[in-house]
C-alpha cells in the first residue's frame, strides 16, 4: 500500500506545517507562490518517495540504498538546470563524487548476518528502473524548490520552510489520494485496518516522526538549498 503510506505521511507533514504557519500568524499558506510551480515540486517529490518504496518490492533494500545513495547527482545537475546562475564547480563535483563513492564502498563493505545473492533477472531490472525514477524526481524537487524560493526573494515575498513544507505535502497528498481513489487502495487498505487495528499506532508513530524529522530538513533546505540537504541526509 505505497500510496496510502504517501498520504498519510503528507497529511502529518502538511498538518504540522499548517500549525507552524497558523502559530506564526500567517493565513495565505501558498507563499504567494503559482499553484503551477508547487504541483510541479509536489509531483517530483511524490515521485521520489513512491518510487523508492515500489522498488523494494523487487529489489533488496541494501541495494535500494547502494543507488540512492548517489541522488547528490542529479540534485546536482538539476540546480544547475532550474537555477541558472548556480555553476558547477571543481570542488562541488568532487565533494559529490567522494560521497557517493564512500557511501557505496561502505555499503558495499557490511556484512550482513546472512550471505544475500544478487540475480540478474527482470525483478532486478524492474527494481533498478524505479529507484532510477525516484533519482530522476530527486534531482527535480530540490533543485525546484530552490527555484521557487529564489523567485519569491525577488518578487520581494520570501517563503519559509513552513510554506515549503507545507505545499509540497499538501500537492503530495493531493496527488497521492487521487491515485488511491483510481486504483481503490483506500477500501484494501481499511479492510486491512479493521482486521489489524494495530497497525494504527504503528502509523501514527510512523507520521509522528516523519513529520518532526521534516521539520529540520526544510529548515535546513531554507537556509542553504537542495544540494547540502542531500548531502546531509545521505549520509
Amino acid at each position: 500500500y505505497t500510496w496510502s503510506i504517501v498520504l498519510v505521511q503528507s497529511i502529518g507533514n502538511a498538518s504540522t506545517a499548517a500549525v507552524a504557519l497558523m502559530m506564526t500568524g500567517k493565513r495565505n499558506f501558498t507563499g504567494d507562490v503559482p499553484a503551477r510551480d508547487w504541483i510541479i515540486a509536489g509531483a517530483a517529490f511524490m515521485g521520489a518517495a513512491n518510487f523508492g518504496l515500489v522498488s523494494l518490492h523487487y529489489i533488496i533494500y541494501p541495494m535500494q540504498v547502494l543507488v540512492k545513495s548517489c541522488k547528490a547527482i542529479p540534485v546536482m545537475f538539476g540546480e544547475v538546470i532550474f537555477e541558472r546562475h548556480v555553476k558547477l564547480t571543481v570542488a562541488k563535483i568532487i565533494s559529490v563524487i567522494l560521497l557517493c563513492a564512500g557511501v557505496v564502498i561502505f555499503t558495499m563493505g557490511k556484512k550482513g548476518s546472512k550471505e544475500e545473492t544478487l540475480e540478474f533477472d527482470h525483478k532486478l531490472m524492474i527494481g533498478l528502473m524505479f529507484v532510477t525514477l525516484a533519482l530522476f524526481c530527486d534531482g527535480i524537487y530540490g533543485p525546484y524548490q530552490n527555484r521557487i524560493k529564489t523567485k519569491a526573494f525577488e518578487r520581494g515575498a520570501p517563503i519559509t520552510a513552513y510554506d515549503n513544507m507545507f505545499n509540497m505535502n499538501f500537492w503530495q497528498g493531493v496527488m497521492a489520494l487521487f491515485v488511491c481513489l483510481v486504483t481503490g487502495e483506500l477500501p484494501e487498505v481499511a479492510a486491512f485496518v479493521s482486521t489489524h487495528p494495530s497497525i494504527v499506532k504503528i502509523v501514527a508513530e510512523y507520521a509522528a516522526a516523519m513529520a518532526f524529522g521534516q521539520v529540520f530538513i526544510f529548515q535546513l533546505q531554507a537556509s542553504f538549498g537542495a544540494l547540502l540537504v542531500t548531502k546531509t541526509t545521505t549520509v
